[in-house]
């Protein structure tokens, strides 16, 4: 009779352990979830719009006329905004986000406000099931004319976000394993399983340096959970650091030109200003704004290369040939410092996609030729190796810091932080020369000496048969 009394009372806790974990799972996934929903729509989303939005409307303003629409295009469907272009009474859409099939309703002040010179905010907050938008709308010149563009982002409803969705699912699965835990001794699981709730708690709230450590309450199967969540808050520490690194280069060099742009051109309202220095201003401002110029292309090349939706052709061809072609494309530059041009390249045939490793090599021809002083010597030489071609391009020049070589391809590093601005540049040019090599199998090694020069070995795979 006791023995049956007993084994009823634990069948009552059991059934007693599973409906309290189901509650408490589900609680605190609705609680994780609505604390996510609410920050998505947040002051700190809507700040970073509204960064992005000035960022945008810096590139417009230094677009061209011809590359506006272009260029908006391409941001749109890159950002995965909807922009609205309005210059005069032309209204120009561009969608980068083929779910928003509906068109956005916006009223005359919303759209002439910006053309006006007058920046706009706004935000709809998303019901439960349906949707909203946060909208920033600013003034922009382009060719000396006013327009505005109007940023918008489109806020999905309650239960339309995936990562909603995934959370959901992911605290579901917890409350399974808990279920299965619910039929041994429940006191240290229990423990576990708190650590577990706070730890991801804390990753709500974006604090990505939880670390959950195997102890007597982190073993079997909350051990592995707590392997899981370490690897994932090393991930999305590792995103977060490059996120803002990437945003703060960005910035950088995007107000640096526009620095010098805003300071020359007020110079040259002054009164009284000789023709020679007068031309130099304008020769300034042409030159940063052709900087400007090339690093919103450097950018949406390395966005583009980065997709893996980057037209990637391969055919046979002489590289040969193709090498002699850059390199007499660049004699302007070279033979103005009377630079020796060393050249040893016998008939090598490739597979690859020629365009974009004309890129390679004319970055790595501009780099060494920008960096070699006068009378110096650069070296082309090639041959094939085995199952590889190798390109070897060595020249005589300034040379880079052994503590530099190991991140020269990264994205806006610049071995000489003091150099002169007017042999600058963005810092892009060889992290495009890696990423294309990459998408072609190959590899770019580097040997430096400080003051003695540098030297770029690139490897590629021979063409078969």
């Amino acid at each position: 009779m006791n023995l049956k009394r007993e084994r009823t009372v634990e069948v009552v806790r059991g059934i007693f352990l599973f409906a309290l974990f189901i509650t408490i799972g589900w609680s605190i996934a609705y609680g994780i979830i609505n604390f996510v929903h609410e920050r998505m729509s947040g002051d700190t989303e809507f700040a970073r719009l509204e960064q992005e939005a000035r960022m945008l409307g810096d590139i417009v303003t230094a677009s061209t006329g011809g590359q506006t629409e272009e260029v908006l295009n391409e941001l749109a469907r890159l950002k995965g905004l909807e922009l609205v272009f309005v210059q005069g009474d032309a209204v120009r859409r561009f969608q980068g986000q083929p779910e928003a099939t509906e068109e956005l309703s916006l009223s005359d002040e919303q759209l002439q406000a910006p053309v006006g010179g007058s920046m706009i905010q706004t935000v709809k907050r998303q019901a439960l099931l349906g949707s909203g938008y946060m909208l920033v709308g600013l003034p922009v010149q382009v060719e000396g004319s006013a327009a505005g563009l109007l940023v918008i982002e489109r806020l999905p409803g309650f239960f339309a976000n995936y990562s909603k969705g995934l959370l959901t699912v992911y605290c579901a699965l917890v409350v399974l394993v808990l279920i299965a835990l619910a039929m041994r001794p429940w006191r240290e699981e229990l423990r576990g399983w708190m650590e577990v709730i706070n730890a991801i708690r804390r990753i709500g709230k974006g604090d990505f340096t939880v670390t959950l450590e195997r102890n007597r309450h982190m073993r079997g199967q909350f051990g592995e959970l707590a392997d899981s969540i370490n690897d994932m808050t090393t991930n999305l520490s590792q995103m977060e650091e490059m996120r803002q690194s990437f945003i703060s280069n960005v910035s950088h060099e995007i107000q640096s030109p526009l620095t010098s742009i805003r300071g020359f051109a007020r110079a040259l309202q002054e009164d009284g200003l000789e023709e020679e220095q007068r031309n130099r201003y304008y020769n300034i401002i042409e030159t940063e704004s052709m900087r400007l110029s090339k690093l919103s292309d450097n950018l949406l090349k390395l966005t583009s290369l980065d997709s893996d939706k980057h037209p990637f052709e391969p055919k046979p061809y002489r590289l040969d040939k193709q090498l002699r072609r850059m390199i007499l494309a660049c004699e302007p530059q070279w033979s103005d410092k009377d630079i020796v041009m060393d050249v040893e390249l016998p008939e090598l045939r490739i597979a690859a996609d020629e365009d974009l490793l004309s890129q390679v090599w004319m970055n790595l021809l501009s780099n060494s030729i920008k960096f070699t002083p006068a009378k110096g010597v650069i070296r082309v030489h090639a041959k094939q190796q085995g199952d590889h071609i190798v390109v070897v391009l060595s020249d005589s020049g300034i040379g880079i810091a052994a503590e530099d070589v190991p991140h020269i391809f990264e994205r806006f590093f610049k071995a000489d932080k003091a150099r002169d601005r007017s042999i600058g540049g963005s810092g892009l040019g060889l992290s495009i020369v890696k990423r294309i090599l990459d998408i072609h199998g190959g590899i770019a090694e580097v040997a430096s000496v400080l003051g003695q020069g540098t030297t770029f070995t690139v490897r590629l795979p021979a063409m078969q048969g």
